[in-house]
């Protein structure tokens, strides 16, 4: 047994006398690679983050600008014009009395005589988020014939604020339809600093302009509320 493990001692002094010059190489090599992983690769994973953070706030910097550029090339009374053209063709609540004009400047362009309606109204702001474009519904009573009627809607379709007929019932003399007006609360605005802004866009131009020439846009105002039919406003 003494003799096994002479031998075995033999053998290990043997491996290490031959071994001897590679064994310090060899620690300082195991130190070396676990430095490495220990400090250098975190500092290239830090070094990539920083690359990242400084890409994206590269990328802000230029929407920034951009953004900047935008609104410096736009005119603020242009700007003006064309909202206030909106708000009168897609108010941002129940523009009733926008209603009550534009039904009477059709019925005056075109002769017609109205019935009693009644509109009803409710809250004057809907806080429902789950209709895109609410309306106002209401049926109106016409005392004319079809061609009348059909010149009513035509006027109608090009007077602000944004309506659809929905329904059309013509007799001799008396006929009836049925409207619906358009509005758009606003909602919640989750729009952040380095959202890019675009300026409006050529379609948003036509479409702005085409509303632009409906009849009454700017006089809505001004015009009387009709008193020779019998309306009635229900505000509940």
């Amino acid at each position: 047994m003494n003799e096994k493990i002479n031998v075995d001692l033999k053998s290990l002094k043997f491996i290490f006398e031959r071994n001897k010059p590679y064994i310090l190489p060899s620690i300082i090599i195991v130190i070396c690679i676990a430095l490495f992983l220990q400090f250098v690769i975190p500092q290239f994973r830090i070094l990539s983050l920083a690359q990242e953070e400084a890409r994206l706030a590269s990328l802000k910097l230029q929407i920034l600008k951009e953004n900047l550029n935008v609104l410096t090339n736009t005119d603020e009374k242009s700007l003006d014009s064309r909202l206030k053209i909106l708000n009168l063709a897609l108010p941002l609540n129940k523009d009733f009395g926008g209603i009550l004009n534009s039904i009477y400047y059709a019925s005056q362009k075109t002769g017609v005589s109205l019935g009693s309606f009644s509109l009803q109204i409710g809250e004057l702001a809907d806080t429902k988020k789950s209709v895109d474009f609410p309306s106002i519904s209401l049926t109106i009573p016409i005392s004319a014939n079809a061609p009348a009627v059909n010149s009513f809607v035509e006027v109608l379709s090009k007077t602000a604020p944004i309506s659809e007929v929905t329904v059309i019932k013509i007799r001799n003399v008396a006929s009836s339809i049925k409207l619906s007006f358009y509005y758009k609360p606003l909602g919640f605005s989750n729009l952040k600093e380095d959202m890019r802004i675009n300026p409006i866009s050529q379609k948003g131009l036509r479409i702005i302009n085409r509303l632009s020439s409906f009849e009454n846009i700017e006089s809505f105002q001004q015009v009387p509320i009709a008193t020779s039919s019998s309306q009635d406003i229900n505000p509940f």
